[in-house]
C-alpha cells in the first residue's frame, strides 16, 4: 500500500563540536521520516540545522551560542528553512524529494515544487505516478482518492514530531516555556496543526 511520510534531509556538519547540543554520528546526505518516533539523535542533527540557518545577522561570526540560546534563536525567528518534503512510497520502492524543498510548502503537494533534480509526478485518469526523475524506472502509485487520508497522516506524524521535539527540548533546557514558545512558531510557519481544510 502507497504512503506518504515527511522526511528531512540529514546534512553534514564539518565539525560536530560547532553544533550547540550534542547530533548523531551517522553519514550525511540521508532522508530521515519526521514523526512521534524520530529519535533524540536525529531531532538534535535536525534542530541544529535550523538554529544555524536561523542564527541572527548580527550575531559574532566566533560566538558558540549555548542550547537555551539557539532554541531561542528559533523561537525567535521571521521564517524557517529546513530540507525536508514528502516521500512517496510503496513496495520496497521510495521516491524522495529533490534538493532544497522547504516544508513550509507540505500542505500542497503534490501541486507544489519538488526540488531539483525533483521527482517527476504525472497525473493519470484517477491516480499519480510518481519516479524519482525522468529516466527512473522505479516508480509508486498513489491513487487520488487516497490522497486526503494520506495527507491527513503526513499532519499527524508532523503533530507527533512537534510533541518529540518539545520534549526533547524541554529535556535538553529544562524550560517548559522556551520549548512550547519554538515549537510554536515552528508550528506558526510550517502550518502542521491547522486543520487540513481541503486538498
Amino acid at each position: 500500500m502507497a504512503t506518504l511520510r515527511a522526511v528531512v534531509e540529514i546534512e553534514p556538519w564539518a565539525d560536530e563540536s560547532d553544533a550547540p547540543w550534542p547530533i548523531e554520528k551517522a553519514e550525511p546526505y540521508r532522508w530521515e521520516v519526521l514523526d512521534g518516533s524520530t529519535p533524540p539523535a536525529t531531532i538534535g542533527t535536525v534542530m541544529a540545522a535550523l538554529a544555524k540557518w536561523c542564527r541572527p545577522e548580527d550575531a559574532d561570526d566566533d560566538h558558540e551560542p549555548t542550547a537555551a540560546e539557539a532554541l531561542r534563536w528559533i523561537a525567535a525567528a521571521d521564517y524557517l528553512v529546513l530540507s525536508a518534503g514528502i516521500q512517496a512510497a510503496d513496495s520496497g520502492t521510495a521516491v524522495n524529494p529533490g534538493c532544497c524543498v522547504d516544508l513550509e510548502t507540505w500542505r500542497d503537494w503534490p501541486n507544489t515544487w519538488h526540488g531539483h533534480p525533483g521527482p517527476q509526478i504525472k497525473h493519470a485518469d484517477d491516480a499519480l505516478l510518481i519516479r524519482g526523475d525522468k529516466k527512473s524506472q522505479d516508480s509508486v502509485t498513489i491513487a487520488t482518492g487516497t490522497l486526503p487520508a494520506l495527507m491527513a497522516g503526513v499532519r499527524d506524524d508532523l503533530i507527533a514530531f512537534l510533541a518529540a521535539v518539545e520534549r526533547w527540548a524541554t529535556d535538553l533546557c529544562a524550560d517548559a516555556g522556551l520549548a512550547a514558545e519554538m515549537i510554536a512558531n515552528i508550528d506558526h510557519h510550517v502550518v502542521i496543526s491547522a486543520p487540513l481544510d481541503q486538498l
